[in-house]
């Protein structure tokens, strides 16, 4: 009696965990250098502004060293937004700029796929006299080329990988990239200017020259106080186009922002087109109704540039996000949940 080996495979479910953006931002901050410096130069002008304040109050209140004072911190906080700006943008470029890679290469692949078999078709045609030895060429040309561009597509997958470990300290796993829903963020005017450091300092230069004009001698030579007066003059209508320009890049950010989520929608629904029609000719495939060929050129490539187009677009929309919730003085990582 032969005996026959049974062999009982137990499936265990693997359940792997897949990170958002939002996550990213708060994981990759523990080994990320921008936003480490950031932070260090954060708290050395925060420490640099108590100590000034102190010594501008002692033994009496020092109105235009504390002015300075404040405006020196402003300056820092400036710097420190843009630093913070620099370290979420880097996040949303590694993580899409892997994604984006991958897909590259797929798409490389299916048109080295369809280059080569082209090649072996008008072979077969060339040696049966029916294909000219131009278009041989021209199919060997096309396989090299694709070839090549499938290499290059390969490299950049690999710096992709390489450079989100630098930027989050973190391997790369397949991420869930939403798409939050812009009416679900804060859109105050008001909100933007009053975050807005620029304005912020405007007031304080205002406020600057008027103590300046203010403690100015009486006895001043009249150049003496013109000069004062005019900084004065500068102060304000610097001021006015600081508000100008915030109000203005308020506008700009929300119309920035609803053209972007308007596309990611649109993106969104044509890959849905895509996808059902890939999976409708998929099946045609399968039965053997098409070939290979017409199969990957006419439906999986065009699916994967649609794929390309959609993250493409999101990538774009997410920068925006993550820049106009910044500039409202909220942190990305909670805003965008």
């Amino acid at each position: 009696m032969k005996r026959f080996l049974i062999l009982i495979l137990f499936v265990i479910p693997v359940y792997a965990f897949s990170m958002t953006l939002p996550q990213l931002f708060q994981s990759a901050q523990a080994s990320n250098t921008t936003f480490a410096m950031a932070n260090i130069t954060l708290k050395q002008a925060s420490m640099t502004y108590q100590m000034n304040m102190i010594q501008s109050s002692v033994p009496i209140v020092n109105q235009g060293a504390q002015l300075s004072a404040k405006i020196a911190y402003t300056s820092s906080i400036q710097t420190y937004q843009n630093d913070l700006k620099g370290y979420y943008s880097s996040v949303v470029n590694a993580a899409f700029g892997v994604k984006i890679a991958n897909i590259n290469v797929e798409i490389a692949q299916m048109n080295l796929n369809v280059a080569t078999m082209n090649y072996a078709s008008t072979l077969a045609l060339f040696q049966k006299s029916m294909a000219s030895t131009v278009s041989l060429q021209q199919a060997s040309v096309t396989v090299a080329t694709d070839q090549n561009n499938l290499k290059n597509a390969n490299w950049n997958y690999g710096y992709a990988v390489s450079n989100f470990k630098i930027v989050t300290g973190l391997n790369w796993q397949d991420m869930t990239f939403t798409v939050p829903a812009l009416s679900t963020l804060p859109s105050s005017q008001t909100t933007w200017v009053n975050n807005d450091l620029g304005v912020t300092l405007a007031n304080l230069n205002l406020q600057n020259a008027q103590y300046n004009l203010q403690i100015t001698p009486s006895n001043s030579s009249q150049y003496t106080m013109e000069i004062a007066k005019m900084s004065v003059q500068q102060a304000q209508l610097n001021k006015s186009s600081a508000l100008l320009s915030s109000q203005n890049n308020y506008s700009s950010s929300m119309q920035k922002l609803q053209y972007d989520y308007q596309s990611v929608l649109n993106a969104k629904a044509n890959l849905d087109i895509s996808t059902n029609n890939l999976n409708f000719y998929t099946n045609a495939y399968n039965s053997g109704l098409i070939s290979q060929v017409n199969y990957l050129s006419q439906y999986e490539i065009p699916y994967l540039n649609t794929k390309l187009s959609y993250y493409n677009s999101l990538e774009t929309y997410w920068s925006d996000l993550v820049s106009y919730v910044l500039s409202m003085g909220l942190k990305p990582e909670v805003a965008l949940q």
